[in-house]
């Protein structure tokens, strides 16, 4: 039989608080999902009480299940398979795998039952990132060029313990609200500032920073721009239209260089080279990106 795969294409990381998670609400309930596996294959390696925990139900085919989160699609299981192992594997930037709170409802258990279960699956329940506690031990095994209090109070944890079943991945950090993720860090970097400078539509960002800041951040680096604008006169001077369209066709991240990536599949031309490398989703609208297209204008 075939590996568990994947079907369809790999989520990215997650998106902003306006996108529609979990990708099945019918299928939130632990117990809803069990209910799906009436007709599931009793020659199937796996229980249908360990999938349902993962967070998967079952499609009625064959032996294919899909995440209620994330939508992603597992099958072709095999002897010793692990749900949360192999949905960690398959499709590590799941909310409901990285942690997040995306409505699920457990089912009710007794002691024993959930001794069982843990002995079976090996896997605690995700961890609630909203707890800076929490964010703040994710960086217990990660050498991080930042100061570790910093980034949690940003909101930010490390994909290297919230993903249980890999090693620290680098520098690599994800909010627990947006789900925006930032890499690459410098040690002169500020996590607050880089949060607005790449991810200003977070709640969490704007509640405990103020629109204010994000404005202040996402503007700060055009203030040479706005004063020569300030000097030519818009009725008298041609400059300015030149100058309008120089700035729409900058990097909307470093407001230096011309953006030449599209991203897919929203579609913005958004982002030059060197900033696209550092973004999963489309600064302008927040959607996932699936693709970085370079453009090239005569």
């Amino acid at each position: 039989t075939e590996s568990p795969r994947q079907h369809g294409e790999e989520r990215t990381r997650a998106i902003v608080d306006e996108t529609p998670y979990p990708r099945n609400r019918n299928m939130k309930s632990e117990e809803a999902r069990l209910e799906t596996f009436s007709s599931w294959p009793r020659s199937a390696p796996v229980r249908p009480g360990d999938l349902a925990q993962a967070g998967l139900f079952y499609l009625g085919k064959e032996d294919k299940v899909e995440c209620f989160s994330c939508g992603g699609k597992l099958s072709g299981w095999e002897p010793g398979d692990n749900p949360w192992n192999e949905h960690e594997k398959h499709f590590s930037n799941c909310f409901y795998i990285l942690g997040h709170d995306v409505g699920n409802v457990p089912l009710e258990r007794d002691a024993g039952e959930n001794e069982e279960a843990g002995s079976r699956n090996q896997h605690r329940k995700p961890v609630n990132m909203q707890n800076l506690d929490e964010r703040l031990n994710t960086f217990a095994r990660v050498q991080h060029p930042i100061d570790h209090e910093l980034l949690a109070k940003a909101g930010f944890y490390s994909k290297g313990k919230a993903c249980l079943f890999k090693h620290p991945q680098g520098d690599e950090v994800i909010c627990f609200r947006c789900g925006g993720g930032l890499k690459d860090w410098d040690p002169e970097d500020n996590p607050w500032e880089e949060h607005a400078k790449y991810y200003p539509g977070c709640s969490f960002l704007l509640s405990e920073k103020g629109q204010e800041f994000v404005n202040t951040i996402q503007l700060q680096e055009r203030k040479y721009s706005q004063r020569v604008r300030h000097i030519i006169s818009p009725l008298e001077n041609p400059l300015e239209e030149l100058e309008k369209l120089r700035q729409e066709k900058r990097c909307k991240i470093c407001l230096d260089k011309s953006a030449c990536i599209v991203f897919i599949p929203c579609g913005h031309l958004a982002s030059c080279k060197e900033c696209s490398d550092k973004l999963n989703q489309c600064p302008i609208c927040c959607a996932a990106i699936a693709q970085k297209i370079r453009t090239f204008i005569a």
